[in-house]
């Protein structure tokens, strides 16, 4: 469950991550969109079927309320079950899935405060949206104990016998209705160096000059496929 006491970062970073593919449209749009409202923006969709379906029918009990899916979701930490999942299923080599697994993923990376500041309107969660149990709030200074911040930082988050709801909260979003500009966003980050050089290209030829892209193996899996036998 998440802690009592008041343990959350300053600032509090949140992270969207999306394929690299993607980026062109978004830094022509200026924006990310949810994803009701994405369209055409993506060139390749690394969500699975089953669970953007789940997200378009869970309503959000809160202002400005309407479903998960008419929001920009953010994690509040790397690693998260949903990136997990994209490896495995890359590592497993599952039909019907994005088979291209996270390396080429690319995290967009701001904080709470910053989309606090400008106005825009959140919800945050203290777990997996999809889940029956999970909560929202729309309170700044309830983010000290809605999220399990200690949980957060753990590298490990597989749910264990004494506590079996470890992976629903690791899950908890930070939720920007409908849209979220990326002028507020603070940097990226990528797996390898050699994706940083790409992704670097990529914001130049939108007009960045001095794009700031980190290198953050330790944000990824990167599990390679396994051979056939």
């Amino acid at each position: 469950m998440a802690t009592g006491t008041d343990s959350r970062p300053r600032p509090i970073w949140i992270m969207h991550f999306t394929h690299i593919d993607n980026l062109p449209r978004i830094l022509k749009a200026g924006r990310l969109f949810s994803d009701a409202g994405v369209g055409p923006q993506l060139s390749t969709n690394v969500g699975a079927v089953e669970i953007k379906t789940h997200r378009r029918h869970r309503p959000v009990p809160c202002p400005p309320g309407g479903v998960v899916a008419d929001y920009v979701p953010f994690y509040f930490a790397p690693c998260s079950p949903m990136m997990f999942r994209i490896a495995c299923d890359h590592r497993e080599g599952r039909q019907g899935c994005y088979p291209g697994g996270d390396d080429p993923l690319v995290y967009l990376l701001s904080t709470v405060e910053e989309v606090h500041a400008a106005g825009l309107p959140w919800v945050a969660s203290d777990g997996n949206c999809a889940a029956g149990l999970t909560t929202f709030s729309t309170d700044f200074d309830e983010l000290a104990t809605l999220v399990d911040w200690p949980l957060m930082r753990a590298k490990v988050w597989k749910d264990i016998p004494e506590d079996m709801d470890r992976k629903r909260r690791r899950a908890a979003e930070f939720l920007v209705h409908r849209e979220f500009p990326l002028h507020l966003l603070a940097g990226y980050a990528v797996r390898t160096a050699e994706r940083r050089e790409e992704v670097r290209q990529v914001l130049h030829d939108a007009g960045m000059i001095e794009p700031y892209v980190d290198v953050r193996p330790n944000w990824y899996y990167g599990y390679t496929r396994r051979e056939v036998r």
